[in-house]
This record gives C-alpha cells, sequence and structure tokens, in this order.
C-alpha cells in the first residue's frame, strides 16, 4: 500500500537535464540526465497538479512503480518504461515494426532520446532512418552528415604562419637633407667658444 510517505523510484529519460518547482513547499529539484532518485508519493501528487507538472511526469520523467502510477491516474504503454538501452537496441538491432510501434506508443521524451542516439549511432539502416525523419519531421540524414562536417572541421590542423621564400632587405631610415645652409654663429656665440687661456692675462710692470 502506497502512503504519501511512500519513496518512488523516479528517473530521468530527457536527453538533458530535468527540474521542477512546488512553490507552496519551497521546493526546487533537479535531475541529471539517466539519473535516478527516490521521491515521496505525495511529491509526485503535487507535481501533477503544478502547470506543466504532468506532462514531466508522463514525457520527461519515469515512474518506476505501477502502482504510483495507477494511483496517479496515468495510463502507460510499456514503450514508457524503456531505458536508454532498450531504445538504442530498437534502432540497432529491432524490426522495423518495432520502431514504428516505438514511434507510435513512446513518450515525447523517449522519442527525443531516440533521435539523439540515431544521430550518435549513426544507425546503418537507412529505412530506420527515413521512418524517424519522417514521424518527427528531424532528418537523422542531415544530422549525421552535420556531425561529419564539425568534426572534419575540429581536425583541421592549426593554419601555419606563412613564411616569404625571399627575405626582403630591411629598408635603411632615411636620410634627413637640410632645405637651406645654416646660418653662421653669431660673435657672441664666437667669443663664448673661445676657449680661456690658463695664464693669467695681465701686464708685467718693471722698475727702472
Amino acid at each position: 500500500m502506497i502512503d504519501n510517505n511512500t519513496l518512488i523510484l523516479v528517473r530521468n529519460r530527457n536527453n538533458g537535464s530535468t527540474g521542477y518547482t512546488i512553490p507552496d513547499r519551497g521546493l526546487w529539484r533537479l535531475f541529471a540526465p539517466g539519473e535516478t532518485k527516490k521521491i515521496p508519493f505525495e511529491e509526485l501528487q503535487q507535481l501533477q497538479y503544478q502547470p506543466g507538472g504532468d506532462y514531466t511526469l508522463k514525457n520527461l520523467l519515469v515512474i518506476e512503480n505501477k502502482e504510483a502510477l495507477d494511483m496517479l491516474n496515468i495510463q502507460v504503454e510499456p514503450e514508457y518504461n524503456y531505458t536508454e538501452a532498450d531504445i538504442r537496441q530498437v534502432l540497432l538491432s529491432g524490426t522495423i515494426e518495432q520502431l514504428e510501434d516505438f514511434l507510435d506508443f513512446a513518450p515525447e521524451g523517449a522519442i527525443e532520446l531516440c533521435k539523439d542516439i540515431a544521430v550518435k549511432e549513426e544507425i546503418p539502416d537507412i529505412r530506420k532512418r527515413d521512418i524517424i525523419s519522417k514521424v518527427t519531421g528531424f532528418n537523422i540524414n542531415n544530422a549525421i552528415n552535420v556531425n561529419h562536417a564539425m568534426n572534419a572541421e575540429d581536425k583541421k590542423p592549426q593554419e601555419e604562419k606563412k613564411e616569404r621564400r625571399v627575405k626582403i632587405d630591411a629598408e635603411e631610415p632615411a636620410t634627413r637633407q637640410r632645405r637651406t645652409s645654416p646660418i653662421a654663429p653669431s660673435s657672441e656665440s664666437k667669443a663664448a667658444e673661445k676657449p680661456v687661456s690658463a695664464v693669467p692675462n695681465y701686464k708685467v710692470v718693471t722698475k727702472k
């Protein structure tokens, strides 16, 4: 029997983080990709009545408890419980019919994960690529080609610094040329430049 405090395993099926808030409880909870948490059943009930809460429970999270799903009145198909490994198996080794059923009955979050895996694994079956593209509107072939182009760009060696094949002589600084002859030094300048004799300059007077 499930009561409000019963802990329920809840898994994030989204290929990114998934979070929700319950303002009345001052609660903010975040799931990392593929993370599983134990959540009190009462919290799931409260989440269901929050804006977007029912969508989150049906498409982005997986409630791994059949009784809890029934009490929340969430009707699910088997694809609801598919893990990432299950989806990869459908894509790589499952039949065309299994893939078509998956795309018809899986929740939105599982289909988003399917697209992501199909591109990363580059599923070799062209028919499966075409079916996914037709149902979802997401072109698998184009996405794979874009990944190839981006990877090739990343692998390009850094552009080498270009060097000249012929050395260029360094230019000599331009020689300054006078426009006219310099002025002649003034007499004051000449006097100033005249060297001073070390011998005292005075007249010697002799007595007779």
